[in-house]
């Protein structure tokens, strides 16, 4: 009989433990809703025919080299000069540096003009050439209070047998945002990376020959 009183006791003790780590729980900030984005595209099918079905050489396109705030997966953003900060809730679909190789990639195989084209990942194919990168720049940036997105690329040539540099450039460009919000700055960050990635298509063809 004595022991009725411990018993109602510890349960009303539980009961209020329960209770406040309820109220603990509720008061605890919600998880960040997250946008991810795919990095929009606008390339189209273009002339090819430089080289003959068979004897084009096989190019290899490597995932670039990333540093810093662009290597992972967030929407960096410098609203002042020479402060990182990144785009809240939003997030690429993959890193950087792979985004801009498959886009490298689509471009090559746009154009046409060299077909055989692989990249560092899955099976190893034969490779007469390497394009090996380093992403120096992959973000917005403000210029009289508006977003300007800035897509910078250092690109080489390489033969894959002998690891000879057969030619070096830098590619870069900038594309104005139209408006402020995140899904336009995606915009932007797909326009101009189809912009280098062009751009480096013709250098590489132009300078394919010389292997």
């Amino acid at each position: 009989m004595m022991r009725l009183p411990f018993l109602r006791a510890s349960r009303v003790g539980l009961l209020l433990a329960a209770a406040a780590l309820a109220s603990a729980c509720s008061i605890l900030p919600e998880k960040e809703p997250v946008d991810t984005y795919a990095l929009p595209g606008t390339l189209s099918q273009r002339a090819a025919g430089v080289y003959s079905a068979g004897i084009s050489p096989a190019l290899r396109v490597v995932r670039p080299v990333a540093g810093g705030a662009i290597a992972g997966k967030r929407i960096v953003v410098m609203p002042e000069p020479d402060q990182l900060s990144v785009y809240q809730g939003a997030v690429w679909s993959e890193p950087a540096a792979q985004l801009v190789r498959d886009r490298i990639v689509d471009a090559f195989l746009a154009d046409g003009r060299l077909p055989s084209i692989t990249t560092d990942e899955g099976v190893m194919a034969h490779a007469d050439l390497l394009l090996s990168s380093q992403l120096r720049d992959f973000q917005s940036v403000y210029e009289n209070g508006q977003p300007v997105v800035v897509v910078r690329l250092d690109a080489h040539l390489l033969n894959a047998s002998t690891n000879r540099i057969i030619a070096s450039r830098s590619f870069s460009h900038r594309h104005s945002v139209i408006g402020k919000e995140v899904p336009q700055v995606v915009q932007a960050f797909g326009a101009a990376t189809d912009s280098v990635a062009q751009d480096l298509v013709d250098w590489a063809v132009q300078h394919a020959a010389t292997r």
